[in-house]
């Protein structure tokens, strides 16, 4: 049976710089994937908008692509074997919704600030020149940023002892909260390692004769669920040298951050793997 791989990537702090969201230095390893029609599959915190911006000049129209910590699953029209999945069609997409709609998670958040008084601060209260000062997006990806659809994100500026009692209101409202590089992120019942699943699933269905083995590749308290549900899960290292914590066996760690070193496990992995299987052995941990 021919081996094949999925890569499911984070965007920030992953594969573009944590400060200036450059991907340069992770440019030969997507041109190499590319290459060898490996699909990469950018599963970000960040809007439909955005992550259309970044598979432009990455070259991966062609692939589906996952928003909004798993919000939705966006798959070009025709690209895949959907038989079986519920989707929408929108915009010369197949649309696999997860997530709960922003209005609703925006007016939840209304009320427990109210409730709570708590200081948290929307995304969507923010204007343009807060969102650039917080982000260092430059202003038309900032713009983009606002143009949520299945979650908030949030500045929360209180007590520490006040953050446990946030997480518990917010499931009385189905809500939930999870930790990206900037912000923590509120909303329904949908994470990245749900998507990340589904798309295995619709990968396998449409390509019965391959056998593929799933990479995935993230920094954050965001991506645990995406690394849960991958053959082999990357930590891509920060920039102050720490990794994300992580409970699970067969883990890469790698040994530059951002973009760099995404680009050092994608060659190291599937070079590797290819040839002596080395990632195919579990209970280990590769730490570099």
């Amino acid at each position: 049976m021919e081996i094949s791989y999925l890569i499911f990537s984070d965007l920030d702090g992953t594969l573009l710089d944590a400060d200036t969201y450059d991907f340069t230095p992770a440019k030969e390893a997507i041109e190499f994937l590319k290459e060898h029609q490996f699909p990469l599959i950018l599963c970000s915190s960040k809007t439909k908008a955005e992550i259309e911006v970044y598979r432009e000049k990455m070259g991966l129209k062609a692939y589906p692509f996952i928003s909004e910590n798993g919000g939705a699953i966006f798959i070009p029209k025709g690209s895949l074997n959907l038989n079986g999945f519920n989707y929408q069609i929108r915009s010369g997409y197949c649309v696999i919704e997860l997530g709960m709609p922003s209005a609703y998670i925006q007016k939840c958040l209304y009320k427990i600030k109210q409730q709570l008084q708590t200081k948290l601060k929307c995304l969507s209260e923010m204007d343009l020149e807060e969102i650039i000062a917080f982000t260092n997006l430059p202003p038309a990806e900032a713009k983009l940023a606002q143009k949520r659809d299945y979650s908030e994100p949030i500045i929360f500026a209180d007590i520490p002892e006040k953050l446990p009692v946030l997480k518990r209101v917010l499931q009385e409202y189905r809500l939930y909260l999870t930790k990206g590089g900037r912000f923590y992120t509120v909303m329904g019942g949908n994470d990245k390692g749900r998507a990340v699943e589904i798309l295995k699933n619709i990968y396998q269905q449409t390509y019965p004769y391959k056998k593929f083995v799933s990479i995935g590749l993230g920094d954050s308290p965001n991506d645990l669920p995406l690394l849960e549900k991958v053959d082999i899960p990357v930590v891509v290292r920060r920039k102050d040298g720490s990794h994300l914590s992580i409970q699970q066996r067969n883990v890469y760690f790698t040994q530059f951050p951002g973009p760099k070193g995404w680009a050092e496990a994608i060659f190291k992995i599937i070079k590797e793997e290819k040839n002596d299987g080395l990632f195919s052995k579990r209970g280990n941990c590769y730490l570099t």
